[in-house]
């Protein structure tokens, strides 16, 4: 799709004006990169000692923002993508993502891996005419997960079987993690103000 400009632009700050977005003076990305590097090595009991060279970030920079316009809406709104791979925080994102998998065990019966699982397991269901299919799509989800929320629920379910001491590092480091939303879209560095409970 050809769009001007100005009307991607004007897109873009629309969406980050509905959502809680704010302006920032300052490039975090040092400050962020220094956080980062402090906790990792305050954190033992889920990453070696060896491993913390190859998190840390060399050469950071802010996350981007781009912006996908969702032609099928109404209106053409934006689907924000946020180019993180050289973000302080990118490299223990991911390996925080593996300590979760490996340490999180949610027994939920309603999750699927993929779109092919999903219609495996929707073939094994027996269907009547009563039966209704029902798709569901919630406004801008990832920007208003309640964050604070998701928190508690993982130390929750970090506690039943792990020891405090381990919950609390991989706690430390999802909040830091989360803590650093901003990015950086036509020179201007941008952020999510959260309400922290």
């Amino acid at each position: 799709m050809i769009i001007y400009t100005h009307d991607y632009i004007n897109k873009v700050h629309t969406f980050l004006s509905k959502n809680n977005f704010h302006t920032i003076s300052n490039d975090p990305t040092n400050k962020d990169h220094n956080t980062i590097q402090k906790a990792l090595q305050q954190c033992d009991r889920i990453i070696n000692k060896r491993q913390i060279k190859h998190l840390t970030q060399k050469n950071p920079s802010p996350p981007t923002l781009n912006a996908l316009l969702k032609l099928h809406k109404l209106n053409i709104p934006i689907r924000p993508v946020i180019n993180n791979r050289n973000a302080p925080a990118y490299k223990t994102d991911k390996k925080l993502n593996i300590i979760l998998n490996n340490h999180l065990h949610l027994d939920n019966q309603y999750n699927t891996i993929n779109s092919n699982t999903l219609a495996n397991d929707l073939i094994k269901l027996k269907i009547t005419n009563k039966h209704r299919l029902l798709t569901l799509d919630v406004k801008d989800l990832y920007v208003n997960i309640p964050t604070r929320e998701t928190i508690y629920i993982t130390r929750t379910q970090f506690l039943i079987n792990d020891d405090r001491q381990t919950t609390n590092q991989i706690v430390a480091l999802l909040e830091i993690i989360l803590e650093q939303n901003y990015f950086s879209f036509q020179g201007r560095y941008t952020n999510q103000k959260r309400v922290w409970p």
